[in-house]
């Protein structure tokens, strides 16, 4: 056993037992690092942990991505100019722009078109009545009339608190609906520098793309279309606010006429915008803050990438870039306006480091944005000389997205027939065994149970064998029985028929093989009864039934012969 136990692997622990408890002793926990130490088979989407969206981080980093924001001309946004991926300081965020086309949103509060829409940092946007009257509901418990600091997010569960709610604007500008397949897109040549992340239209924004260290104003050419940061005035910010007061006149009025119901918390609603808008009415009214612009100076910087973009996010595939480079030599030489029709759309890609990688002209863009791509047919806008030089590649995108639909088509197909004959044989199963699917019931059969309703003396459709006797007319009971054979109990004596008063169940009574006289005397014998100057006098008690012997007794003294009564199973019971 010795030489078996030396010559086991050393490295493994089979058969052996910890006795680290025993040494009072512990090791430090370890220090985990910033970057990710997991296996290769690791998921990319895991649904726990940071990166599975339900973090403040990974909701953070989803508003960043996907919306655009106006800010405090107050603060300084070098980095944010300089690096997409940089995040705002949430207390400098004046309003936040989403895309009236693309991320239209409803109040998870009212289920409605948000009215003076605020955004909570989880990135879920509500009205602002709705958000003010869900902060003052409080407990039965709770002090009245002071609503809480923060309330959970009704639906992701994330501290709420009403004074980092943001105003939202949803606005749509230059963007159209997204095209489908066959539609005409308008394109535009997006200019942007290498160390901006500012890409905006080439032909009328190369004013604001001078501004490489800071992020542009919200009133400059195509800014407010085109990019994820801008700097806003008191005077934007007011005109925002009046707008929203409106809205809620608006609403609450039509709340009073069609549903009669008050307008407090919409007056609640406009007072905290009016108080929101006097804290805003000077910004940007200072001469530091205001764009200072030399009378006559020129265009001076050249952009580092050229690209074709379309709202919300939608760019060409690296062959329609190619085709377009064969055919114009340059990007600077790309006509500032393209119209081509579309063949396909491959939407769901999220931007990462690979992909910035590869396309370099999204270095705009922070991690997570959401983008499509584009392919295009280029017949009527590059010749063909052009486009036979791509024919094969062409060719095998075109039969890729031929297979993809064919396959696409397919498993819809195939899924929508699975689905069609789970729903036939579930049917047939209950057409089979009825309603009951978890266990085989068999069905209720009520021939087997006598009618409530029957006569007293039928006799049951379905006698059973050895039981026809208690069926019989002379046997059975003249009341009415259970469908397990038992008495009917009534509730009171008049609701109960005559016959139940007399009822022969099969056994003789006293009285029908005793006489009164001798009746008497046995009870007197007994002593349950005092004697009598008459033999025929009535018992007081009736508790004697044929056990004991009948003794004379009063005046007579004459010993009478001892009946027993024993059980029959006859139709008529005596002794």
């Amino acid at each position: 056993m010795a030489e078996a136990r030396a010559l086991r692997n050393a490295s493994s622990r089979r058969g052996q037992t910890s006795i680290t408890h025993l040494l009072n002793y512990s090791l430090p926990p370890r220090a985990y690092a910033d970057h990710s130490s997991y296996a290769r088979n690791y998921r990319r989407n895991p649904t726990w942990g940071p990166g599975s969206g339900h973090h403040a981080v990974d909701k953070a980093r989803y508003v960043h991505a996907n919306y655009r924001f106006v800010v405090s001309p107050e603060g300084n946004y070098a980095s944010q100019a300089a690096d997409a991926d940089v995040h705002i300081d949430w207390n400098n965020v004046l309003q936040i722009l989403a895309s009236s086309e693309s991320q239209g949103a409803s109040c998870p509060i009212c289920l409605s078109e948000p009215v003076a829409p605020r955004m909570a940092k989880c990135g879920h946007i509500f009205c602002l009545p709705c958000l003010i009257r869900f902060m003052n509901s409080t407990d039965d418990d709770s002090k009245p009339g002071k609503g809480a600091r923060w309330k959970k997010c009704p639906l992701c569960e994330d501290s709420v608190y009403l004074h980092e709610t943001r105003p939202v604007r949803f606005y749509a500008g230059q963007e159209s609906p997204l095209p489908r397949v066959g539609d005409d897109v308008v394109l535009r040549l997006m200019a942007r520098t290498a160390k901006s992340t500012l890409a905006l239209p080439w032909e009328n924004g190369s004013d604001a793309l001078n501004v490489a260290d800071d992020v542009p104003w919200h009133f400059a050419a195509n800014v407010l279309d085109y990019a994820r940061i801008m700097k806003g005035t008191g005077d934007y910010m007011a005109e925002q606010y009046n707008e929203e007061i409106e809205a809620l006149q608006k609403q609450g009025t039509e709340d009073q006429l069609l549903y009669h119901e008050d307008d407090e918390w919409t007056q609640k609603a406009i007072r905290a915008i009016n108080a929101a808008k006097e804290k805003v009415q000077d910004l940007g009214k200072t001469d530091s803050m205001l764009p200072n612009k030399k009378p006559g100076q020129s265009k001076t910087v050249q952009p580092d990438f050229y690209f074709y973009s379309s709202q919300p996010h939608l760019y060409l595939s690296a062959l329609d870039i190619r085709i377009l480079k064969t055919k114009y030599g340059d990007f600077s030489a790309f006509p500032t306006t393209l119209l081509p029709r579309v063949e396909h759309i491959s939407t769901g890609h999220v931007l990462d480091e690979v992909q910035r990688k590869r396309a370099k002209y999204l270095g705009h863009l922070p991690y997570g944005c959401r983008i499509s791509f584009l392919e295009c047919d280029w017949t009527d806008i590059v010749p063909a000389d052009v486009l036979d030089k791509f024919a094969d590649e062409i060719g095998r995108r075109r039969k890729r997205n031929r297979d993809k639909a064919v396959q696409e088509e397919r498993e819809r197909l195939q899924s929508e027939r699975i689905e069609a004959a789970q729903f036939k044989s579930t049917a047939a199963m209950r057409r089979e065994y009825g309603p009951i699917e978890e266990e085989q019931v068999p069905a209720l059969n009520l021939e087997e149970f006598q009618p409530l309703a029957s006569h007293a003396g039928a006799t049951p459709p379905d006698p059973r064998p050895g039981f026809e006797h208690l069926a019989s007319i002379s046997t059975s009971p003249s009341t009415q029985k259970t469908v397990w054979g038992t008495h009917v109990v009534h509730g009171s004596p008049e609701l109960a028929p005559a016959s139940l008063r007399q009822v022969d169940d099969g056994w003789l009574k006293e009285e029908d093989f005793i006489d009164a006289a001798e009746l008497s005397f046995q009870m007197e014998a007994l002593g349950v009864m005092e004697p009598g100057p008459s033999s025929s006098s009535t018992p007081v008690a009736a508790g004697a039934g044929g056990g004991g012997g009948g003794i004379g007794g009063g005046g007579k003294g004459k010993k009478k012969k001892q009946k027993i009564t024993l059980m029959s199973t006859g139709g008529r019971r005596q002794g």
